[in-house]
């Protein structure tokens, strides 16, 4: 098995077709056929199983192409860093953030590397983990920084670092603020704005609910922007679900609901892929944010 045959087994189950997959690739249909049935002979398997239009993978040929898409995006990492020692620079670093690490810590971090660092550049992708672990999982990222989910995603690596309070969040002027002991179920009375439903904060907040048992609310309003959730609050009287963290950088004018029952801890670090060696860039860039978090603690 080489990386070429790999190449040309990866094109045809994109493809769906031998014919389709040796234009894309720019050979002959005879040329793609040969190597791949070379490769499925080194493995000893069918990779693919013939149907009235086309192919499709057999279950052999599913497990080569997970790590097929991985080795192409280790591939594409080398590359970038090769490229970038030849020109005499030290690359690019691409990074995923959430809401809170995206206004406390990168920023410092990053303008201090920057000063450390001249040949390095940097591009900040924000958003909500689900996203980020989907575009670090896919090569368009080298790390993200955010909520780590109990288990580490497959093909990522989880380096926790830091611990805060997740719980239900209303403008200070809320009525449910004025209740000595507002319950669970009070909060249903009211309408709420939430992140997507793959976004880990709002999955704890919905099995905070079912423990209670609870049907969790629905989403009146969907958002992945934390400032124009911090907009809605403010100007209504929806809920919400954010950490301790959220609250303090990025919403002025909010606060926490101690509500028993739908408050939680939530671990916050690094994300990489398990299957890249770290860069010395990325490398330094994780000591930096493992320093940062040991002068923070627990939030």
């Amino acid at each position: 098995m080489d990386l070429s045959q790999l190449r040309y087994f990866d094109a045809v189950a994109r493809h769906g077709s031998f014919s389709a997959a040796a234009r894309a690739l720019g050979i002959t249909q005879p040329g793609l056929t040969k190597a791949v049935r070379r490769l499925e002979a080194s493995l000893e398997c069918h990779l693919f199983e013939r149907q009235p239009r086309g192919v499709a993978l057999t279950a052999q040929g599913q497990a080569l192409l997970r790590h097929a898409g991985q080795l192409s995006v280790q591939l594409r990492d080398a590359r970038e860093e090769v490229r970038a020692v030849a020109r005499g620079a030290v690359g690019e670093l691409r990074i995923g953030a959430g809401p809170s690490w995206l206004t406390r810590a990168l920023p410092r971090i990053i303008a201090q590397m920057a000063v450390e660092y001249p040949g390095l550049s940097f591009q900040v992708v924000s958003g909500f983990n689900g996203p980020l672990m989907q575009a670090l999982r896919g090569g368009d990222l080298d790390l993200v920084v955010s909520a780590l989910p109990e288990r580490s995603p497959a093909g990522l690596q989880a380096i926790p670092l830091t611990r805060d309070t997740i719980s239900v969040i209303a403008r200070r002027a809320h009525p449910l603020h004025a209740k000595r002991r507002p319950q669970p179920s009070s909060t249903l009375a009211f309408p709420w704005v939430l992140p997507g439903r793959d976004v880990l904060s709002r999955l704890r907040l919905e099995a905070l609910f079912r423990l209670a048992g609870l049907e969790p609310p629905a989403a009146t309003i969907e958002s992945d922007s934390i400032s124009f959730i911090a907009a809605v609050l403010r100007d209504s009287d929806m809920l919400s679900f954010a950490t301790s963290q959220v609250i303090r950088s990025d919403m002025d004018g909010i606060a926490p609901l101690m509500i028993p029952r739908l408050s939680t801890t939530r671990v916050a670090g690094v994300l990489l892929r398990s299957s890249a060696g770290l860069t010395p860039a990325t490398r330094a860039l994780v000591e930096a944010i493992e320093r940062f978090a040991r002068r923070i603690g627990t939030n």
